[in-house]
């Protein structure tokens, strides 16, 4: 029995060195970690930085937990292997609390934008800072759920023929995919014609959920916003760019019914994260585009203004800023496209799916937002996507660079993606928040009517 207890604590001991020495290498690669020449690598490494540099204290809280355990089965005494790498994670808890320090740098970005904003007309605002006790109820809430909302939950946005085709071509599971979530703060009636955020969600056009927008959603739905947040489907055998063209259905549904919800048709704005962002700022500059809107080519599928977060806007990345082949995933594995990635043909397929070579077609207001430690989507085309902006459109671009942040930080709950999103729904609110109050023509809200088209 004693030799089968000493073995046991010998495994919990082994466990301990090697997640404190992962967890070790880890900070120092969200510190500043330079991309690898893997794209899959690299997104696994995003994965892990954004757990060191938006939740240090939830690392910080395993560590200790995992201690304690230690301590509890006798391992931590007897052990010299759990004292020896009990420096090594007073070395990380130093590097872990040092990355929470900077995670509040963003609050001198998102200060120096609202700025500029109030230069621009828009009434300055005072952004919370460490002596705020609402700021850290917010902040450390790992799953920032709004509250006094209801959410109508996977809404279909597909016809009837819509399903009947996805369903011969991709199966039953395809259709699913086609809905939308609507968050509406229970204080919003039909007619009220409220705004409305569209939700897009990232995974690299082949993974994710409408089921967790991020704390876009809390800080929207209290300012009185109606979110939608919509699925696409992830796996159609045809490959890209269904996925857009499932997004265009859903701006349909939002045109066609979100009054009943009290959100305004006609001042919807579209946002999105990775590759939510990319089809976000695609639905942006191509509307009433016929070839993206297939049995629905006389709906309006204008949208009001754009929001991308760590999106990928150069799809073909000639000036090699990601350092890996991310064009070669998404030619095969996502576009479903024979041929080298580096073909004509396959350069011209990604142009034309390219934010930034659609430039000349931007008729509405630009967010861009980017952390400058992004592996997936280098920083670099953001502010190459902005200069383009700047010199072919004559609709305003604003960007929001946040340091020390990584791929998709936007969707954890942190300082960093607080100030963000503060400063985000700031530039919202300005720009599309009206806050008509009064004399207004009331509906009620009712079930949903069937529709096709």
């Amino acid at each position: 029995m004693g030799s089968v207890v000493s073995l046991v604590r010998s495994v919990w001991a082994l466990s301990y060195a090697v997640h404190s020495a992962l967890v070790l290498a880890l900070i120092g690669v969200a510190i500043k970690g330079p991309p690898t020449k893997n794209q899959r690598a690299n997104l696994v490494l995003s994965l892990f930085n954004n757990q060191m540099a938006e939740l240090p204290l939830t690392v910080i809280l395993l560590n200790a937990c995992f201690y304690v355990w230690l301590t509890i089965t006798g391992t931590a005494r007897e052990s010299a292997i759990v004292r020896f790498f009990n420096y090594i994670n007073v070395i990380s808890t130093i590097g872990l609390l040092y990355l929470f320090k900077r995670s509040f740098e963003a609050k001198e970005s998102a200060d120096k934008f609202l700025i500029q904003l109030s230069k621009e007309g828009k009434k300055h605002v005072e952004l919370p800072g460490p002596n705020s006790p609402a700021f850290w109820k917010q902040a450390l809430n790992p799953i920032p759920f709004p509250q006094d909302y209801t959410k109508y939950d996977s809404i279909p946005y597909w016809s009837l023929q819509e399903q009947r085709s996805a369903m011969n071509s991709d199966g039953w599971k395809s259709v699913l995919e086609m809905a939308l979530d609507v968050y509406k703060p229970n204080s919003v009636q039909g007619g009220d014609d409220r705004p409305v955020f569209i939700h897009i969600h990232g995974g690299g056009w082949t993974q994710g959920s409408k089921s967790w927008p991020g704390p876009i959603l809390t800080e929207l739905i209290s300012r009185k916003w109606v979110v939608v947040s919509i699925d696409y489907r992830l796996s159609a055998k045809a490959g890209y760019p269904t996925q857009l063209i499932d997004c265009k259905r859903a701006l349909r549904w939002v045109k066609d019914e979100i009054r009943i919800f009290g959100g305004d048709p006609n001042n919807v704005i579209v946002g999105g994260n990775s590759s939510g962002g990319h089809m976000a700022a695609l639905l942006a500059l191509t509307p009433n585009l016929p070839e993206y809107q297939p049995g629905f080519e006389d709906v309006d599928t204008t949208v009001q203004g754009c929001v991308p977060q760590s999106a990928a806007l150069d799809l073909t990345d000639m000036n090699n800023y990601g350092h890996h082949d991310g064009k070669g995933r998404f030619i095969k594995d996502v576009a479903h496209r024979e041929g080298s990635p580096m073909s004509p043909e396959n350069i011209n397929f990604m142009k034309e799916h390219s934010p930034i070579f659609k430039l000349k077609d931007a008729k509405v207001p630009f967010l861009v937002v980017h952390g400058d430690l992004d592996l997936i989507s280098p920083v670099q085309t953001a502010r190459d996507f902005v200069k383009e902006f700047q010199s072919k459109s004559e609709a305003s671009v604003s960007y929001l660079e946040i340091p020390d942040a990584h791929h998709a930080f936007e969707v954890y709950s942190s300082p960093r993606s607080w100030y963000t999103i503060m400063a985000v729904a700031e530039w919202l609110e300005f720009h599309f928040d009206k806050k008509q109050t009064g004399g207004k023509n009331k509906v009620q809200v009712h079930e949903l009517v069937e529709w096709e088209y």
